[in-house]
């Protein structure tokens, strides 16, 4: 009997393909926002150091020339860190969108596995029945020439 080919394989590899493109771009877009989120929290911590350092000038009664300069850095981080939280916010949705994708294309991958599945059991069951087709001829086969 002849081995057991699915017609469909080259649709399956695909939808493999894909499903493994899809994961390794949700991936890609959870190190970006994990690596956002850390740029984050550096510029916290930055802030938190610069604020504390501004403070212990002004209780030093420093120079307002060097007190002077620690005001525009501020402000610069504060809004590196607003634009931070933009794009951490970008990257959620990015995230949540992508989950969906690979969700669906998983959902796309396994319908055509099960098909396969199903159909190798199929195939394997009509492989049983011509063996036990054969077996049965052969028994009989003998059981006449005993006879005859």
């Amino acid at each position: 009997m002849k081995k057991f080919a699915f017609n469909l394989e080259t649709l399956l590899r695909h939808r493999k393909n894909l499903e493994e493109k899809e994961r390794n771009e949700l991936s890609h877009i959870t190190f970006l926002f994990q690596t956002e989120v850390n740029r984050r929290d550096e510029l916290r911590n930055r802030l938190k150091e610069t604020s504390v350092e501004l403070g212990r000038l002004r209780r030093e009664n420093a120079d307002s020339g060097e007190v002077a300069w620690f005001y525009p850095y501020i402000d610069r981080l504060r809004h590196e860190i607003t634009v931070t939280d933009k794009r951490i916010a970008q990257l959620q949705q990015d995230l949540q969108t992508q989950k969906l994708v690979v969700i669906e294309a998983i959902k796309k991958k396994r319908v055509l596995d099960s098909l396969k599945t199903r159909k190798q059991k199929e195939f394997n069951l009509a492989v049983d029945r011509q063996e036990q087709k054969t077996v049965d001829e052969l028994v009989i086969t003998r059981f006449a020439r005993k006879d005859g």
